[in-house]
């Protein structure tokens, strides 16, 4: 279970998750767990996976062992990088794709928010990219984090101060979310002109 939140506002972009770590009703905080970073950093992205916490290892390997096929500059090209991962994944990490009966495509079984110098995105286990212009959240305690990303936004005057808050409602509220928040912030590059 996680709390990973993405925000957008003025020249900065944020990335935040909270750090607990679980298995049924086992919890380990980062009090036991050295590992407890939810937030990977490749190339100029920060990325937040929820979900089996087995994809933060499998994603370390494959930027690792393929970092050129990592490319996660726009909605598209972030598409076409974790279409090429599935077929590593199905073949070399023996992937489970199938999730539900009536599904339209394999699942890649992981959920994923990015921060980068071009925005703010999430990929889902099917693999939709959405770019968001605000804000959004996944996991465990995404509707509480949605809400606190909502009545904060135009209260406080940073993307970090923003995301921070949302994924410290989700701490209070959500038993599959604690704390510390780790968070990760970069400078967005300027919009083209259209």
């Amino acid at each position: 279970m996680s709390t990973i939140v993405i925000v957008r506002k003025g020249t900065e972009a944020t990335i935040a998750a909270d750090s607990l770590t679980s298995s049924g009703s086992i919890k380990v905080s980062s009090t036991h767990k050295r590992n407890h970073q939810k937030i990977h950093h490749i190339q100029d992205s920060y990325l937040g996976f929820t979900g089996w916490s087995v994809f933060q290892n499998i994603f370390e390997d494959l930027a690792e062992h393929h970092p050129g096929s990592i490319d996660l500059r726009s909605r598209r090209h972030i598409f076409n990088t974790f279409q090429s991962l599935h077929r590593i994944l199905r073949e070399d990490y023996h992937l489970e794709t199938r999730e539900k009966d009536d599904q339209p495509v394999q699942s890649s079984q992981w959920d994923c928010l990015i921060v980068n110098p071009y925005g703010i995105f999430s990929i889902d286990s099917l693999r939709n990219v959405t770019e968001y212009d605000r804000y959004w959240a996944d996991g465990s305690g995404m509707r509480f984090a949605l809400g606190a990303l909502h009545a904060t936004y135009e209260r406080l005057g940073t993307s970090t101060a923003i995301a921070q808050a949302a994924v410290e409602a989700a701490t209070e509220f959500d038993n599959g979310s604690s704390q510390p928040i780790l968070t990760h912030t970069v400078q967005l590059r300027a919009r083209p002109a259209t």
